[in-house]
C-alpha cells in the first residue's frame, strides 16, 4: 500500500512496501529541471546533478562510488525538463548507508572549483556526443522547433557557451532557489520499515529553502517550426512534432492507447507500414511526452536520404488515415492488453515502483492502483480516439530533419 507522509518543512515521503523483496530503492526527486532555467542558466540543473557526485565535506567522489559499490548496489541520477532525480538501489541491510550518502550529497556537496572545471569538461564531451549522434540530435532540434525562445526548447545539457560560463556562486544560488522542500519528494519502494522512514524524516524533514524563483513558468506555446540540419552521417533522420496533452488532461489514458497503436510498438501502424510493408526504415516509432501544462507527440524515422521524401509522405498519409478513418475495436483491444502487460511487468522491481510513485506525487498528487488504471484504459473507445486524434493531428506539425552533407 502506498503511503505519503508530509514533513513539517513540506518534504513528502512516499513509501510502498514490497514484502517479497530483499532490496530497497530510494530516490530524491526535485521538481526542478531544465524548465526552471533562464537562458543564461541553460544546463545548470544538469550540471548540479553531476556536481552532487563530486565530493562532500566528508567524502570524495571516489568515496561515494566505493561505498555504494561495496554494497553491490547502484547509485545514479538524471535531469529532465521538470524534475531532477538522485536514486540508489541496495539491499535493505545497506539502506542506512545509502540514506546517509544521499543526504550527504544533497546537503553537503562542496562544489569545489577545480572539480567544477573538470565536470564542465565532462559535460562538454556529453554535449558533443549528442551532437555526434544524429538520432539523438534530431529530437533536440525538434524541441527547438516546437518551443522557440522557451526553456523547453533548449537542450537539457545546455550549450558549450552557457556551461563554460557557470560560476560557483551562480550554481549554489540556483540550487538554493530551486531545491525548495515543498518541491522535494523522497520515494522509497521495496523492503521498507519504520526505522528507514524515521531516518529519512530525520535527514530531510527540517531543511529550508531560499527565496522563491523569480522566473515566470509561462506555458510554452506550440509552434509548427521547421529545422533542417546537415551533418556527416549515412542516414537521414526525421522527426514530426505535434501538440500533446498535459499529465492531468482527462484524455490522457486515451492518448496513451492512441500512441501505442499508432507508433508505440512493433505491431503499430507506423512500424508495420514503414518498416514491414515498405522497408523504408529500420527504426520508426512515436511517443507522447506529458508535462504539467503541456505535452507533445513525436514521430521519428531514420531512412536513406534517397527515400526521405517517400518516408515523410507515408507518415503524413498515416496521420491523414487516422483522422479520416479512426481506429478499429481490435486495435484498441490490443493496445489495452499491451498496456496491461507493460504496467505489470514494469512494477516487478522496487526501482520502477519508486519512480512511478515519485512522478505521480510530483505531478498529479494521486496514486491510482493498477486495477483503477486498467479500468481507465478499458473505458477508451473509438470515439474518444477520434476526438483525441483531431485534437493532436489536425494542425501543421513541427519538423526537424538531419541529412548528410
Amino acid at each position: 500500500m502506498i503511503q505519503t507522509r508530509r514533513c513539517p518543512n513540506g518534504v513528502r515521503i512516499v513509501t510502498e512496501p514490497m514484502q517479497h523483496v530483499r532490496s530497497v530503492a530510494i530516490g530524491i526527486w526535485v521538481k526542478a529541471g531544465a524548465r526552471n532555467e533562464s537562458a543564461g542558466e541553460a544546463g545548470m540543473a544538469h550540471f548540479i546533478e553531476h556536481m552532487l557526485f563530486k565530493g562532500t565535506d566528508r567524502r570524495t567522489a571516489k568515496d561515494i562510488a566505493e561505498a555504494i559499490d561495496r554494497t553491490g548496489g547502484e547509485i545514479n541520477a538524471y535531469t529532465a525538463m521538470e524534475e531532477t532525480c538522485f536514486y540508489v538501489n541496495v539491499l535493505a541491510e545497506d539502506a542506512p548507508v545509502a540514506i546517509d550518502i544521499l543526504a550527504d550529497m544533497f546537503f553537503n556537496s562542496v562544489f569545489d572549483e577545480q572539480e567544477m572545471r573538470k565536470e564542465k569538461s565532462v559535460i562538454l564531451e556529453e554535449i558533443a556526443m549528442v551532437a555526434d549522434t544524429p538520432d539523438d540530435d534530431v529530437h533536440e532540434q525538434l524541441q527547438a522547433a516546437m518551443y522557440p525562445g522557451h526553456a523547453m526548447g533548449r537542450p537539457i545539457l545546455g550549450t558549450p557557451e552557457t556551461v563554460s560560463a557557470f560560476t560557483r556562486e551562480e550554481t549554489l544560488e540556483f540550487m538554493k532557489r530551486e531545491y525548495r522542500p515543498e518541491r522535494v519528494v523522497i520515494s522509497v519502494a521495496g523492503c521498507v520499515d519504520d526505522a528507514l522512514i524515521g531516518r529519512l524524516e530525520q535527514c530531510f524533514g527540517t531543511f529550508s529553502g531560499g527565496a522563491e524563483s523569480p522566473l515566470s513558468m509561462k506555458r510554452p506555446e506550440f509552434t509548427p517550426g521547421a529545422i533542417r540540419k546537415r551533418k556527416d552521417t549515412e542516414q537521414a533522420h526525421l522527426c514530426f512534432g505535434y501538440p500533446g496533452l498535459d499529465v492531468n488532461d482527462s484524455d490522457i489514458y486515451g492518448m496513451i492507447i492512441l500512441n501505442a497503436l499508432f507508433g508505440g510498438s512493433m505491431s503499430s501502424r507506423l512500424f508495420q507500414r514503414i518498416r514491414e510493408e515498405k522497408g523504408l526504415a529500420y527504426s520508426v516509432y512515436s511517443y507522447h511526452s506529458s508535462h504539467t501544462d503541456t505535452g507533445s507527440v513525436t514521430i521519428y524515422a531514420g531512412t536513406s536520404p534517397s527515400r526521405l521524401e517517400e518516408t515523410r509522405a507515408v507518415i503524413r498519409n498515416e496521420v491523414s488515415g487516422l483522422l479520416r478513418d479512426g481506429v478499429s475495436d481490435s486495435e484498441i483491444e490490443g493496445a489495452v492488453s499491451q498496456m496491461k502487460g507493460s504496467l505489470l511487468l514494469g512494477l516487478e522491481s522496487p526501482e520502477s515502483r519508486m519512480s512511478r510513485n515519485a512522478k505521480n506525487e510530483l505531478f498529479t498528487g494521486e496514486h491510482k492502483d493498477i486495477d483503477k488504471v486498467m479500468d481507465e484504459f478499458r473505458r477508451v473507445d473509438g470515439r474518444q480516439i477520434r476526438r483525441i486524434a483531431e485534437r493532436i493531428f489536425s494542425g501543421r506539425p513541427a519538423e526537424s530533419i538531419i541529412i548528410p552533407n
